[in-house]
């Protein structure tokens, strides 16, 4: 195999192993997040990091035991090992009380940054195109908090139990924060069902149940309780 379809492979690989991060990572836009501008950098880091990977395997002379195909398997090995070289730090420093990865590491973790960011806005304007900030008043907090994600996850057909236990770690952090008032978990809640199972799928869950989900009027159930106290037959 001549070199040029070794870096072919490896870096087709290396950029594919990138793609299918990001695409994992960002499930709820996966779409979104693959064209922002910072995915192709991303990707085309992954791909450079393959080709490195395959030059530094055959400076070596690495064959990882193999006697056959020895060129086919160093263009995997480089091409599927980009992401561990581009998760790897030279060293860890301390600045102030933080330490910080200096290496490949840090480019990861500052493009990853901007893929969040740009996410969490896009989350959000969705879900204020979605329901106006009326809507969002007339739901009652406690109903929403308890009633939703069950909703929303009945839905799902392969959510897995991994992904199900970091959502319920993350809802349970949102109930437990005292520092938050109830509409405020409330939106927080809608917001990490979002980043899971995306906004569309808890848009339409929203709406559907809008009729469970919305406040009782105290005085329109008083007036239904005495409705029903006349209607019902008298005992004797």
């Amino acid at each position: 195999m001549t070199l040029g379809y070794q870096v072919l492979i490896a870096g087709a690989l290396a950029g594919l192993v990138g793609a299918a991060e990001i695409v994992a990572r960002y499930r709820s836009e996966p779409l979104f997040a693959l064209e922002r501008p910072s995915a192709s950098v991303y990707i085309l880091i992954n791909v450079a990091a393959g080709v490195g990977a395959l030059f530094l395997v055959r400076a070596f002379g690495w064959t990882f035991g193999q006697t056959a195909n020895i060129d086919l398997w160093r263009a995997l090995v480089a091409g599927f090992a980009a992401l561990a070289i581009f998760r790897s730090s030279l060293f860890v420093t301390k600045v102030g009380e933080t330490e910080v990865n200096v290496g490949p590491s840090q480019i990861l973790t500052s493009l990853l940054g901007v893929f969040d960011s740009a996410i969490d806005r896009k989350c959000a304007e969705k879900l204020a195109d979605g329901l106006s900030q009326g809507e969002l008043e007339k739901l009652d907090p406690e109903r929403v908090m308890s009633t939703l994600p069950v909703l929303c996850l009945a839905l799902m057909q392969n959510f897995s139990s991994s992904d199900q236990a970091l959502l319920a770690g993350e809802l349970v952090k949102i109930e437990q924060n005292k520092a938050l008032k109830p509409r405020a978990k409330m939106q927080a809640t809608i917001v990490q069902l979002s980043k899971f199972l995306g906004n569309d799928l808890v848009e339409k869950v929203l709406k559907a149940s809008t009729p469970i989900l919305v406040e009782a009027d105290p005085v329109a159930e008083v007036l239904q309780e005495a409705r029903a106290l006349r209607q019902a037959p008298a005992t004797s």
